[in-house]
């Protein structure tokens, strides 16, 4: 019988020490494949339109006349939604969140529109009715406010001087990046905006920091990839262009409060204000404070479209 030597062990311990290396090496691939996988089929699903059923009401059914319309962006993109007229000469754009449409701010239209104010909100491209082979996180939809503004500018209800512009979520940044890019708006309110550039999402300081970081940076690299455009300048560097026209931030407690609607806050120049509503969650502030939403909506707007007339 063999007896089993030193070199025996150590010649053994060598080969289970591979094997461990090569698994180790095998694991770490297969990680690596998988993130690769999910990074380029979560970008594929971000890109890609979402068109959706605009279901079961209008504004008719609030109560107020309404023409269903579209107009075409300057790539020829052709946008659609729900333009009810003004009554008191002012106009506030409506702009929904990702993977949403028109429907998604309808609270705002009705709230608005008993207010007398004119309401135009349409579905964003590759959204619900409206056109787009692609959707690119907001940042091809400056363009389609502009749009907006042109078709608007064609109504005979409403005073050219006297329009605002409202958007949630992804609505919201592009409602930033289109006020500091244009003069035609003269107030805008963005409800928990999201970021538009890897800079607006602030400096990663711990390992899960890092790790969200990275995985942005890959989501902005894929799109940009996708839809053959770079990322806009971040709104952190633009957000003090929006001054001297008044802005309202409002942010959820359970959204960006304590991160991106702060920071966009910081770089924002007077006249400005920020509003953190407590216990609301990403897209549920007005169905939180409901009356104090509608009285904040309508005091910034009639403050800085009306107070001249």
């Amino acid at each position: 019988m063999r007896t089993t030597t030193p070199r025996d062990i150590r010649s053994h311990h060598y080969r289970l020490l591979r094997l461990v290396r090569l698994f180790l090496v095998g694991l770490t691939g297969a990680f690596i494949v998988l993130g690769i996988a999910y990074e380029v089929l979560f970008i594929q699903i971000l890109t890609r339109p979402a068109p959706s059923d605009i279901c079961c009401t209008t504004p008719a059914d609030w109560g107020f006349a309404y023409d269903a319309v579209t107009f075409t962006s300057e790539d020829g993109t052709q946008l659609s939604g729900w333009h009810i007229p003004a009554k008191n000469q002012a106009t506030v754009i409506l702009l929904h969140g990702y993977n949403n449409n028109r429907m998604g701010m309808t609270w705002h239209a009705e709230v608005l529109a008993r207010h007398d104010y004119g309401v135009l909100l349409y579905d964003l491209r590759g959204h619900g009715e409206s056109g787009g082979d692609r959707r690119s996180f907001g940042w091809a939809d400056v363009d389609d406010v502009v749009a907006a503004l042109n078709f608007l500018d064609a109504q005979a209800t409403r005073d050219s001087e006297r329009v605002g512009i409202l958007g949630f979520s992804i609505g919201g940044q592009i409602a930033l990046r289109a006020t500091a890019d244009t003069n035609r708006l003269h107030a805008v309110i963005a409800d928990d905006p999201s970021f538009a550039a890897i800079r607006d999402t602030g400096s990663p300081t711990t390992l899960t920091d890092y790790a969200i970081y990275l995985n942005r940076w890959l989501m902005f690299q894929g799109i940009a990839l996708r839809n053959g455009m770079a990322p806009p300048a971040p709104i952190i560097d633009i957000i003090g262009d929006i001054a001297p026209r008044p802005l309202l931030l409002i942010s959820s407690e359970y959204g960006n409060a304590d991160s991106t609607v702060r920071r966009y806050d910081a770089n924002a120049r007077e006249p400005k204000a920020l509003w953190e509503i407590p216990a609301a969650w990403h897209g549920g502030e007005w169905t939180v404070a409901p009356e104090e939403y509608e009285a904040r909506m309508i005091a910034f707007f009639d403050q800085a479209l009306l107070a001249n007339r």
